[in-house]
Parts: structure tokens; C-alpha cells; sequence
């Protein structure tokens, strides 16, 4: 089974604060020249996509030296979606990685940790656009500045870290300038931010095919994430 991980994009899709409006025209048409071919403008960091090491590291990877293997890691899907009823405050601490452990074993070798906070649901719809009833509030989860100190001084499997929300800091914490974000990239260490579908993995045993696109120096670039379940492995099965 295969789950898509990835936004459908285009220019009405909700962009991080930091980043302009993507922009895209056609510059050939079937009418006038007989085939289709069309220019975007858009920043690294749009849609689903990956943070490359470097992003908020000087000596990290830049997305073209990403070790392939990392690239096809096991998934851990950590669901936060219990721990409030606000969408902005369920962001995954060390103690949720702690309690997924206790209950799903230790976390498998080259995974990726995602973390299922049901913002994506919420707020965008299957479109790839913002639902008007939650345009006026910015905010929105992450991780926690615990939670990448525990993966990467004592879970060195981990080789990346997702989220369904626009950041791997949450709103709050890219206020208090971005402790995930320098606490995590560096190395070999990488991150997805907009993640969806989520809530159609299982907890353990998925694994996920970043296929992001391999720019020379790039801090990150759009990719399409898909999930693969071995046959017989049914997802879903969170605490919601």
C-alpha cells in the first residue's frame, strides 16, 4: 500500500510567514507552440518539503549531499493529537517520544520521527488551500527543543525528523529563535515540514520515500513524500 504524504501545490497554497507568494507563468501553450511548459517561482522551503542540514547549520549537508539511504528511512509516527485541544499546543516532547518507545519498542535504525498533530487536517484543505475558518490564527505545533535533544544526543538512528504543520519549531518556538531548528539540522540530519496523511500510517513499520528535488547547495528544496506499508499492515491505528 502506498500513502501520499505530499500537498497538492500551487499559488493559493498557505506559505510559511517568511516566505513570499509563489508565483507561475506559462511560456509555452499547445495553442501557440503545441505543448505545455510553464515557469514557477518559488522559495526552497515551499509546500511539502525538506530542511537540508545546512538551512540553520554553516558545516550541515546542502540537499544534493543528503546520503541517498537517508532519504528512504523507516517511519515513526508519534500522534500528539491527544495531548490538547489546541492545535498550536501539541507539539511532541521527549516524554511522547519516551511513551511511543514504551509502546511500539525502540525506535528502528536510519527512521524518520513524524509527528502527527492533526494541524494539516484542520487547516488545509484537500486542495492544497487554507480552510477559511482558521485563516485569522497563525499559530501552529511542533517539536520541542526536549524532544530533538533526547533524538539526537541519545537516538542516533534518527536521520530525520516530519511534522504536518508549516515548521519543525512551533510557532511559539520560532519566536524564541527556532531551538528545533538549530538544535536539529546540522550533520547529516534532516527535516519535512507539511507533511499530510499521517493519521494513515501506523505507528512502526512504514517506510517513507523522500523524493526531494537534488539542489546544488540548496537549504532545501519541494519534495514528494510517499509511504510504503508491507502488505498486510494496515495503518491508522493512533490514539486520536
Amino acid at each position: 500500500m502506498i500513502v501520499d504524504l505530499t500537498w497538492p501545490f500551487g499559488v493559493d497554497f498557505p506559505m510559511h510567514p517568511a516566505n513570499g507568494p509563489a508565483q507561475v507563468e506559462v511560456t509555452e501553450s499547445h495553442a501557440d507552440a503545441g505543448c505545455l511548459a510553464r515557469r514557477w517561482h518559488l522559495d526552497e522551503h515551499s509546500g511539502t518539503h525538506v530542511d537540508a542540514p545546512v538551512h540553520f547549520a554553516a558545516g550541515g549537508l546542502p540537499m544534493d549531499r543528503i546520503p541517498a539511504a537517508h532519504l528512504v528511512p523507516a517511519a515513526a509516527v508519534i500522534d500528539v493529537r491527544h495531548t490538547s485541544p489546541h492545535l498550536h499546543e501539541r507539539s511532541l516532547t521527549a516524554e511522547g517520544v519516551l511513551d511511543w518507545e514504551a509502546a511500539h519498542g525502540p525506535l528502528p535504525a536510519r527512521c524518520a520521527v513524524l509527528a502527527l498533530t492533526g494541524w494539516a487536517a484542520a487547516m488545509i484543505d484537500d486542495s492544497g488551500r487554507a480552510r477559511s475558518r482558521h485563516g485569522r490564527d497563525p499559530r501552529w505545533p511542533g517539536f520541542t527543543a526536549g524532544a530533538v535533544t533526547l533524538l539526537r544526543e541519545h537516538r542516533p538512528q534518527v536521520v530525520a525528523i516530519g511534522v504536518d504543520s508549516p515548521s519543525l519549531d512551533s510557532s511559539a518556538g520560532e519566536d524564541a529563535g527556532s531551538p528545533v531548528h538549530h538544535g536539529w539540522l546540522g550533520g547529516d540530519r534532516y527535516g519535512i515540514e507539511h507533511l499530510r496523511g499521517l493519521e494513515e500510517l501506523p505507528p512502526a513499520g512504514a517506510t517513507i520515500a523522500v523524493g526531494a528535488l537534488r539542489l546544488k547547495g540548496g537549504s532545501g528544496a519541494p519534495a514528494r513524500v510517499l509511504a510504503i506499508l508491507p502488505a498486510g499492515l494496515t495503518g491508522g491505528s493512533h490514539v486520536a
